[in-house]
């Protein structure tokens, strides 16, 4: 029976021996950190949500084909990543799926919703979710999820020489995208400042 604190690896051991009672443990231990995760990459809290129930139908799929000795948040993250991935690649040959239609948390204490009162630059949060799906996940799983390097390379399936160069290639990416932003900013509000006021009368 599981305990409160037995590994993720015991209680996958746990589940291949079909005790449910073990994915509701692994549910609550990663629920939260996973729609962090999937939020950020859709920027749709209806979306991720049902990724990160997806992502936990799958875990219980593959329980057969888990190995304990690999890290299972690693493994986890694979699979919500590549749905993530599937997802968009969906949303390609669906043009008139409605991103924006997602309802609003009405509580304002979900996890999702503490992500939007704690996120200090929305702009950045836009640049991410433009970025390409192989730097977009190792800039999350870096920044947000505090993953390390080798763990972010079993979650792409690359090596920690590849995390570096998708990481740096990511951040010079936000990097360009935010400084044409802001001159084409600053550029506005100097147009803005020489066009003489039209006084109503």
């Amino acid at each position: 029976m599981p305990e409160l604190h037995t590994s993720d690896a015991a209680l996958m051991g746990y589940l291949k021996q079909d005790d449910t009672r073990a994915l509701t443990s692994l549910i609550d231990r990663w629920e939260g950190r996973l729609l962090h995760f999937i939020y950020r990459y859709v920027q749709n809290e209806a979306i991720a949500r049902d990724l990160v129930q997806e992502t936990f139908v799958r875990v219980y799929q593959a329980r057969e084909r888990y190995d304990e000795k690999r890290n299972f948040s690693t493994w986890m993250f694979g699979i919500a990543a590549n749905l993530c991935r599937n997802h968009y690649r969906w949303l390609s040959r669906h043009a008139e799926a409605d991103l924006e239609s997602a309802p609003e948390p009405v509580d304002g204490k979900t996890p999702v919703d503490q992500i939007r009162k704690s996120e200090k630059n929305r702009e950045i949060a836009a640049h991410i979710l433009a970025l390409p799906h192989a730097l977009r996940v190792a800039l999350l799983l870096y920044y947000y999820e505090d993953l390390s390097y080798e763990e972010i390379a079993g979650v792409v399936g690359c090596s920690i020489r590849g995390v570096e160069s998708r990481l740096y290639r990511g951040r010079k990416i936000l990097a360009a995208r935010i400084k044409l932003e802001q001159e084409a900013a600053d550029k506005a509000l100097s147009k803005a400042r020489q066009t003489p006021s039209k006084l109503l009368i």
